[in-house]
């Protein structure tokens, strides 16, 4: 994937990794700081392209926003980019599930258990137990 990855691109995950972070500890509002965890991954993909640990941690984002359609589309981006974080694969079974494409997330789960997750990126949030 990435031998060195660009400052720019590494503050963007940092600072959308501390929105989730905030939003799950409840030390900001939830959908106030997901959508500013978007916005910043959005706007470093606007400057920096197609990066697969940008998109894979946007498809976290919307799938933690219960975007699971967007979610799909921009974490099949990331593995077709190359990406072989556990975490694309793995979120990508959250969004596959949670629009009904049961067997397709199956897949995708099977697929992340054989990766290696990035240090760099996050999955999305999953209650295997609501499932």
């Amino acid at each position: 994937m990435h031998d060195a990855i660009p400052s720019a691109v590494v503050h963007a995950l940092l600072s959308a990794r501390s929105e989730v972070q905030a939003a799950f500890a409840g030390t900001r509002d939830a959908d106030t700081a997901l959508a500013t965890a978007a916005a910043t991954l959005d706007a470093a993909l606007a400057a920096h392209g197609e990066d697969p640990l940008l998109l894979t941690a946007l498809g976290a984002v919307a799938c933690d926003r219960a975007q699971y359609a967007n979610a799909r589309e921009v974490l099949q981006r990331a593995l077709a980019l190359g990406s072989d974080d556990r975490h694309a694969a793995f979120s990508l079974g959250v969004a596959l599930l949670n629009t009904g494409r049961t067997a397709q997330a199956k897949a995708a789960f099977e697929q992340a258990r054989a990766m290696t997750a990035s240090p760099s990126t996050w999955e999305a949030w999953f209650d295997p137990q609501a499932h």
